[in-house]
């Protein structure tokens, strides 16, 4: 959901993925509320969180959320 107090337009979201085993962290420019991740490695967590940002920066971003993928 879009945030509930923003300062000025959404003009984006940032999506932050990291494989938790490495540490080793993507970030991605989402342009909507929905984005697919692909080319995840199978049986592997992940932890994502996500920010908005608009003219004037970043926002805060959520709590993580931590996944497991399974088999292909």
């Amino acid at each position: 959901d879009p945030p509930a107090y923003a300062n000025g337009p959404v003009q984006g979201y940032r999506l932050f993925c990291t494989e938790t085993a490495t540490g080793r962290e993507q970030n991605v420019e989402v342009d909507g509320l929905s984005y697919r991740l692909e080319g995840l490695k199978k049986f592997t967590e992940y932890t994502l969180r996500f920010l908005a940002y608009n003219r004037y920066g970043p926002g805060i971003s959520t709590e993580d959320v931590t996944v497991t993928t399974l088999s292909d």
